[in-house]
């Protein structure tokens, strides 16, 4: 097809015909503004093509991303969707206003604010027995040669154990317990004796009341019992004060040890943690302590595996040194410092989706269920709006965040039945932080990027649909990017992010996209599978939009009485920043 000869006739489109043009023939729409040529004419977008391929909106700073994004969010709330999911990443902190219950938006839909402040008070918490195997493996940088396998089979052991309330375990522990005390007093030179005897008698009295009950390790205890009721006679300690074990009685107690130790080894193995036993699903979201996971299973995992190979400690000291730097790390107590409560991940999914995870239920002992009460108590029946306010998580605590939020929703969309049953939009504002283009230092994606690719990739079919907001294109990964079936760009002035849209466009569109430097605020360019053709919109004016204006630097700096109520403020910030609020 060439293009029309000079003097060639020309018609005026009738208004049937362009609204044609800006309409979608068949199926729901939302409408996302006029167009910038025609300003009487509406311009919509085939809503199930816009959710069913993914969005990008994208643009320089303050050119009207966020308003574009609760532009689309109000386009979907002109229909009626009381069975509507939308997932918001907000990391500014800007959508909470934009949902607040005495808005319109607020009052359409049944939204649910956590954070910011990470802590179960504020709901803004993520357990870590969520995580999988490879985040496990990501979080703790496990190298695969040992130190992998070793934290695996010791997160399993701790898995089986915080699974069950086993008394059995817990007096194996207690038995490895006191053998260490004793062990310690080996070298003491001056004292030992009341010490081994105590201990000794602690054990004693222990094994005699776990002897005769059921469970899985009777042969176990029995023998134990046969063992002490032995060689604690033969070392005959007697209970004085600075006395020193002697040499025979440390020879006894010694291969007395041994030989317990060979008993409780085989004990783990009879509850599911022997290194010849099947251990559960490395990825399945069971409850275990992880300082449980620091003070005992891990070390306990090693002394077994160094009757293999004694250099085994070695190899995972640096990974016990990161373990036990992350429970110290206070930014990571709202991953690792959560208590075990009731159906914590059936909970947690029915807040994400908007279901009262407290069942009604005043007493309930979900951590933030009285956080989620004070916001509840106001619900309509529109769709559910959960916001995630991540504006004060660090920076390098946030990728482990975004990445296990985001493959929790995989993996629970993937594993529904019947597919897609319940679809979810997930929104990411300043998409670029979770899906950076970037490789981390081993030369992969990072985590968070690969599960938002593997969303990009096989979301759809599956029913999680992702809109995307970001100023800096060029620094999202391109595969993410290129599976966005539609794009509103708005105005972009580096070269680099006008030449990825390029490249992520039908060649029909390209040329539109020269205008993107000096688009006016509010205008985008819109391309893709749910519009007929490439359009130049202007997005409907919204009301209560995100909080992401510009200050206004003259007026605020006019104002006398703000820099007397300025030392308050710094005051006001400092506490808060330090977590002394009272």
């Amino acid at each position: 097809m060439g293009y029309p000869p000079l003097h060639a006739p020309v018609q005026a489109a009738t208004p049937s015909e362009v609204k044609s043009i800006f309409l979608p023939k068949d199926g729901p729409s939302l409408r996302i503004g006029t167009s910038a040529v025609a300003s009487e004419q509406a311009v919509h977008l085939d809503a199930n093509l816009l959710l069913g391929h993914h969005c990008a909106v994208v643009g320089s700073t303050g050119s009207g991303k966020s308003c574009t994004v609760a532009a689309i969010v109000d386009g979907l709330l002109d229909h009626g969707i009381p069975n509507g999911h939308i997932v918001i990443f907000d990391i500014n902190g800007e959508y909470a206003q934009s949902f607040a219950t005495s808005t319109q938006r607020g009052k359409k839909t049944r939204p649910l604010v956590l954070g910011p402040k990470p802590g179960t008070n504020s709901g803004l918490f993520l357990p870590h027995w969520f995580m999988n195997n490879e985040e496990h493996m990501s979080l703790l940088k496990a190298s695969e040669g040992v130190q992998a396998p070793v934290l695996q089979r010791s997160i399993a052991d701790a898995r089986v154990a915080g699974a069950s309330t086993n008394l059995e375990l817990l007096r194996l522990q207690n038995l490895l317990s006191s053998m260490g005390i004793i062990e310690g007093a080996f070298s003491n030179t001056k004292s030992g004796s009341d010490t081994t005897f105590a201990q000794l008698d602690g054990m004693t009295t222990l094994v005699n009341s776990q002897v005769g009950q059921a469970g899985a390790c009777v042969a176990q205890w029995s023998q134990i019992k046969v063992i002490l009721d032995s060689g604690t006679p033969q070392a005959s300690v007697p209970n004085a004060q600075w006395k020193p074990l002697t040499a025979p009685q440390r020879d006894i107690l010694a291969r007395m040890f041994v030989a317990i130790r060979k008993e409780i080894s085989a004990a783990f193995g009879a509850l599911g943690m022997g290194s010849a036993q099947a251990a559960p699903d490395f990825d399945a979201p069971v409850y275990y302590s992880l300082q449980e996971l620091c003070d005992f299973f891990l070390p306990n995992r090693i002394q077994m595996e160094q009757a293999n190979d004694s250099k085994i400690a070695g190899y995972v000291a640096t990974l016990q040194m990161r373990l036990s730097r992350l429970l110290a790390d206070g930014r990571y107590d709202f991953i690792t410092r959560v208590e075990k409560h009731e159906d914590p991940l059936g909970s947690y999914l029915k807040a994400l989706m908007g279901v009262d995870p407290t069942g009604g239920n005043s007493t309930s002992g979900w951590p933030a269920a009285s956080h989620y009460q004070a916001q509840g108590a106001a619900y309509g029946d529109g769709p559910s709006v959960t916001i995630y306010d991540l504006s004060l998580v660090a920076n390098d605590v946030l990728e482990n965040v975004t990445a296990l939020l985001g493959r929790i929703l995989f993996d629970f969309a993937v594993r529904s039945q019947p597919r897609a049953a319940h679809p979810v939009m997930l929104v990411l504002e300043e998409a670029h932080r979770f899906i950076p283009s970037r490789l981390d230092s081993i030369g992969g994606a990072s985590r968070s990027a690969a599960i938002f690719e593997r969303i990009a990739k096989e979301g759809r079919k599956f029913g999680l649909s992702l809109l995307l907001a970001s100023q800096r294109p060029s620094e999202l990964s391109e595969t993410v990017v290129a599976q966005c079936g539609t794009v509103i760009a708005h105005r972009l002035t580096h070269e680099a992010d006008q030449r990825l849209l390029r490249h992520a466009t039908a060649l029909s569109s390209r040329a539109l996209l020269d205008q993107l430097p000096s688009l006016a605020q509010q205008h985008a360019l819109v391309t893709g599978v749910s519009t007929g053709v490439p359009v130049a919109v202007r997005v409907r004016d919204v009301q209560n939009p995100p909080k992401s204006d510009d200050p206004k630097f003259i007026d605020i700096w006019s104002d006398a009485q703000k820099l007397a109520a300025l030392p308050e403020h710094i005051d006001n910030v400092v506490r808060e920043w330090q977590g002394n609020l009272p």
